[in-house]
C-alpha cells in the first residue's frame, strides 16, 4: 500500500491498515509535551503501538535508529527538547536517504501562531527537515499557509481557507498535511478529503489533539503509507470518540473512556466508514 493516494482510498484499505498497528507493534518515539505525555502513552498503547517517551538530547539519534516513527509535538518548548528533536530528525534524514528501513516522523506545531518562538522554531524545522505528516488544528494550518486563520494560546480562534491550506502546506513541504476542527481535513498535496465526525467533548480535554497524532503515526509507521494512515487515524478518532462519549456525561470520565474505545476499536469498524470522509474537488 505504500503507493496508496487518498483520492482512491477504501474502506478496507483502512481496516487493514489498522489491524496491521497489533500485528506489528511500531515503536512510536515521542518528544512531545508535559500536558498530554500520560495521554499520548495510553492510546498509544491501547491501538497496539509501543511508546517511547524521551526528550532527551544524548539518545536522540540511538532512538532514531530504533523506532519506526518520530513524533514532535511542540507543545511546551524547551532548548533541550528542540535539540533533541534535531538530532533525531537529522538521523532520519539521513537513514531515509540511504534507502534503509523508511522511519516516519509526524510535526505537531502546537500553539502556531501564539508567539515568534514557535513560528521560528517549527518554520526552522520544517526548512532543514523532511517530515512525513504535519498534523494541527485547523488555524495553525491556514496560519502556516499564509490563508487567514488564528490561534489564542494553543488552540484554534478561527480557521482560514482550510481546504486550500492542506493542499498548499502539502505541496510545499512534500508531505501529508490534517487540519483538524469541526470537520478535519486531508491532502496529499495531489488530492484532499473532508473527514467528518467526533464527539463534541473532544474539545475540553486537554491533549486530545496531541493524542490523534499518536493515533496517526502508529498507523502510518504500521501501513507504511503516510495518506492512508493519516486518514486512518483521523477516522479511528471520530469512530473512538463518539463511542467514548455515549458512557462519558462530561469531560472528566471522557478521557478513560476514550482510551477504552481505542481500545477496542477493530479492523471490522472501518467497514463502513466510507461515509465518514469524502474526497474533494482541487
Amino acid at each position: 500500500m505504500n503507493n496508496k493516494r487518498i483520492s482512491d482510498t477504501t474502506p478496507q484499505d483502512l481496516a487493514q491498515a489498522w489491524g496491521e498497528i497489533k500485528a506489528k507493534k511500531p515503536l512510536v518515539h515521542h518528544i512531545t509535551n508535559s500536558v498530554a505525555v500520560a495521554l499520548q502513552a495510553n492510546i498509544c498503547l491501547a491501538v497496539g503501538a509501543s511508546p517511547l517517551m524521551s526528550r532527551y538530547p544524548d539518545e536522540a539519534e540511538e532512538l532514531a535508529r530504533l523506532a519506526q516513527g518520530l513524533l514532535v509535538n511542540l507543545g511546551t518548548p524547551s532548548t533541550a527538547a528542540l535539540e533533541t528533536v534535531t538530532r533525531a530528525m537529522t538521523e532520519i534524514d539521513a537513514l531515509n536517504a540511504r534507502g534503509e528501513r523508511t522511519r516516519y516522523s509526524l510535526l505537531d506545531p502546537v500553539g502556531y501562531g501564539a508567539s515568534a518562538f514557535r513560528v521560528s522554531s517549527t518554520d526552522s524545522l520544517l526548512a532543514r527537515h523532511k517530515f512525513s505528516v504535519i498534523k494541527g488544528n485547523a488555524g495553525e494550518i491556514s496560519l502556516m499557509a499564509k490563508l487567514g486563520g488564528a490561534t489564542r494560546g494553543v488552540d484554534a480562534e478561527s480557521s482560514g481557507d482550510v481546504k486550500r491550506a492542506v493542499i498548499t502546506t502539502a505541496q510545499k513541504y512534500n508531505c501529508v498535511v490534517c487540519a483538524t476542527g469541526e470537520v478535519d481535513y486531508i491532502s496529499d498535496g495531489q488530492s484532499a478529503a473532508a473527514v467528518r465526525g467526533g464527539s463534541s467533548l473532544l474539545i475540553y480535554l486537554s491533549g486530545s489533539g496531541c493524542a490523534l497524532g499518536t493515533v496517526i503515526l502508529s498507523a502510518v509507521a504500521a501501513c507504511e503509507n503516510a495518506a492512508l494512515g493519516a486518514l486512518t487515524g483521523l477516522v479511528a478518532m471520530g469512530i473512538a470518540s463518539e463511542r467514548a462519549s455515549l458512557e462519558a456525561p462530561h469531560s472528566g470520565t471522557f478521557a478513560p473512556r476514550l482510551v477504552d474505545a481505542f481500545f477496542t476499536l477493530s479492523a471490522n469498524d472501518f467497514l463502513k466508514s466510507s461515509g465518514r470522509w469524502e474526497v474533494l474537488a482541487q
